[in-house]
């Protein structure tokens, strides 16, 4: 069996975090490193500087002694004797034409005085570095003064000092440096893992408390006050996520038993019915009556069945309004004149009021949304009372207003007024007619159009008077 190899982003968090602390802690041991080694290397050349211009000082008082005496053996003495006590340390003396006229035992330092040009100071960057017969020097040319008679004049001094014992210093220093830095790298290494490892504590035991989360214990949570502030903000999140989850796990609980209640009832009467009907022989017009009210009971069903199936692709978005300016005004007349017989056989009344701006919608889903708030408003309204669809206009939303007078709805009723087959009253069922009737599903599928268009919908109900009130953005305002 092949593994494919464990890409980044698949990594642990532990690998992840300890490869970027290595991988930092790498870059400033190393920048570390280099700066140590330039400020050491830095230091020693500045110690060479300092003693070559001792060094040159020196030769250069030789000179100056010499000054009124011609090139003899008393000058090549002096010479040899101008540095004693300096170890390692090397100097010639040419005159202006390059002819060498004094060279103390050491290196060719005629190469110095071609590649560096004359100066009165030795200055520890302009300093001339060579290798020599398995040797390193560095060195530079100086002036020098002729003397108060002027015997030699335009002298230079060529100066040099041995880079051995700063190179094999610097090869034992580099490493002992490079390995210590490489000890502290592993032990960082090692101490992120462990506290990596130390750290993800917290996020075990928060897992494994999610793991023992199921269906039936939705309504556990994880105790914030058990967890580092920095999981805190994780904690609150999935404390959210799983009172979101049991909410809706308990209205799908509901749904499902509803959905079993409504059609078992309607079934059942089919079924008893039926097998009545089965008792005994019956003349026509007593199966025609029988048949028209099966045929009510799957008109019904029909209608359940289609307003759930509206509802289903209403949640997964597939109810796509297609929008169009309508005038709410004329939508609601329209509206009203088709149910105005239904409400005319309960003794209600319909009425408009106001006027409210174009939207923009859908015609047919927003006579559909309306039409069930009428429906349920005719259906719970007192006798010889009105219906007030108030039309009106609030900033940049259409505002209508469905009022009835009736029996208050329950305020610990409101907030699940929109659910899913819920009543206030249970025993008010299959009453009436109209789009949505007898379902509970019409106030749902009215809040799920109103949503649609870019609007809300909510309920109010006390003395006696409950209203709906949707409010849509006006055409050209979105």
């Amino acid at each position: 069996m092949r593994f494919k190899p464990v890409r980044l982003r698949q990594a642990s968090l532990a690998v992840r975090v300890t490869a970027l602390m290595g991988s930092i802690f790498i870059a400033f041991v190393l920048i570390l490193g280099f700066a140590v080694q330039r400020s050491i290397m830095k230091h020693f050349a500045e110690q060479d500087a300092d003693e070559l211009q001792v060094v040159a000082a020196a030769v250069q008082q030789a000179i100056s002694a010499e000054a009124n005496t011609r090139i003899s053996g008393d000058f090549q003495e002096r010479m040899k004797g101008a540095i004693s006590g300096h170890h390692g340390v090397f100097f010639s003396v040419f005159d202006s034409t390059g002819q060498q006229l004094y060279a103390a035992p050491g290196p060719d330092l005629s190469r110095v005085l071609s590649a560096v040009t004359p100066g009165s100071q030795v200055f520890s960057e302009g300093l001339y570095r060579w290798s020599e017969g398995g040797d390193t020097y560095r060195g530079t040319v100086l002036t020098a003064e002729s003397g108060l008679d002027g015997t030699y004049p335009n002298l230079v001094i060529v100066v040099a000092s041995s880079m051995k014992f700063h190179l094999d210093f610097m090869a034992k220093f580099q490493k002992t440096l490079w390995g210590i830095l490489a000890g502290a790298t592993l032990i960082i290494l090692a101490a992120t893992w462990a506290a990596v490892q130390i750290g993800h504590k917290p996020l075990h035991r928060i897992s494994e408390q999610i793991g023992n989360i199921t269906t039936e214990k939705l309504n556990q949570r994880i105790y914030p006050g058990d967890v580092p502030v920095d999981l805190l903000e994780l904690v609150n999140s999935f404390n959210d996520m799983l009172e979101r989850m049991e909410d809706v796990f308990q209205r799908l609980s509901n749904f499902s038993a509803d959905i079993a209640h409504e059609l078992r009832t309607p079934i059942t009467n089919l079924t008893t019915q039926t097998q009545v009907v089965l008792g005994k022989p019956r003349d026509v017009d007593e199966y025609r009556e029988i048949l028209y009210s099966d045929l009510e009971e799957f008109e019904r069903m029909a209608r359940m069945i289609n307003d759930m199936l509206w509802l289903a692709r209403s949640d997964t978005g597939l109810n796509k309004p297609a929008f169009e300016i309508l005038d709410t005004a004329v939508e609601v007349a329209d509206l009203i004149e088709y149910m105005g017989a239904w409400a005319e056989e309960r003794c209600v009344g319909l009425k408009v009021e106001g006027q409210s701006p174009k939207i923009y919608g859908d015609s047919a889903m927003f006579r559909r949304a309306l039409s069930n708030l009428l429906t349920n408003a005719i259906r719970h309204t007192d006798q010889n009372a009105p219906i007030i669809v108030r039309l009106d206009r609030l900033k940049d939303s259409a505002v209508i207003a469905i009022v009835n007078v009736g029996d208050d709805i329950p305020a610990d009723h409101l907030s699940n007024i929109f659910d899913r087959f819920y009543r206030v009253d249970p025993s008010r069922q299959r009453e009436g007619t109209g789009t949505g009737s007898g379902t509970g599903l019409g106030l749902s599928i009215a809040q799920s159009i109103i949503e649609a268009h870019g609007g809300a919908i909510s309920v109010s109900s006390t003395n006696r008077h409950t209203e709906f009130r949707i409010t849509l953005p006006i055409a050209g305002s979105h």
